[in-house]
């Protein structure tokens, strides 16, 4: 490879320049002037790379509907979310959510389910983007993770914006994000800090799957199924 290099009329010619004193400054100023262009380049490149992962600093959350998994030590939560409703299955029994009520589906038909509690199902990838808003992430392992403080989960989640939340400025709540191509597939909240804070018991890790699968209207056969339930 050197000795083509060698034998290049180009080369030969520009030994030639830097060996006349005459033409040799002149030889200098295109060594710097290919110095210059090279340097440009890395520095372009350079600025490009850091552009991508400040742009890449957003998680995209607009999940609307979808298939969901949710898992802590109390259990497993399996079922669909579509247009913010809910059909699920928990502790054997069929649950419809139509964003106001949860009712018990059984032998197609239905009864209110009073006093029944959402919990974790409350915890929704729109929830979870707001909880981020304008957050940066640390890239833990395979993951995006956020830091989030308790007292912005504890107006989101229990909704209660006249409660003093002072003491809960000192906590934080960690959210990790893991995506592949098709977009988020897994959220992992750890929320100790919460159940401690509020005296609960700790029920672990909450891990959200979301499956990117095609979920149909299931909302119009249960609006109609509640239709008589007061």
């Amino acid at each position: 490879m050197f000795k083509k290099i060698k034998e290049n009329p180009y080369y030969v010619k520009f030994k030639e320049m830097r060996a006349d004193p005459k033409l040799k400054p002149i030889t200098s100023l295109i060594l710097w002037f290919i110095f210059i262009v090279i340097v440009i380049i890395f520095v372009r490149g350079t600025t490009s790379s850091n552009d991508t992962v400040q742009t890449d600093n957003v998680v995209k959350t607009d999940i609307s509907n979808y298939e969901f998994t949710y898992t802590n030590n109390s259990g497993v939560i399996f079922g669909e979310s579509y247009d913010d409703k809910l059909e699920f299955i928990y502790g054997g029994n069929r649950y419809y959510y139509n964003g106001k009520n949860v009712y018990l589906i059984k032998n197609q038909s239905s009864s209110l389910a009073i006093n029944f509690d959402l919990n974790v199902l409350k915890i929704t990838p729109k929830m979870i983007n707001n909880l981020i808003s304008n957050l940066t992430y640390t890239v833990n392992g395979e993951a995006k993770q956020y830091v989030v403080p308790l007292s912005r989960f504890l107006n989101l989640y229990e909704v209660d914006v006249e409660a003093d939340l002072s003491l809960a400025n000192q906590y934080n709540v960690i959210i990790n994000i893991y995506e592949n191509d098709s977009g988020i597939y897994m959220y992992q909240l750890d929320l100790t800090n919460y159940y401690n804070f509020r005296g609960l018991s700790n029920n672990g890790i909450l891990t959200i799957d979301i499956y990117d699968s095609e979920v149909h209207d299931f909302t119009k056969y249960y609006d109609e199924l509640i239709g008589g339930v007061v």
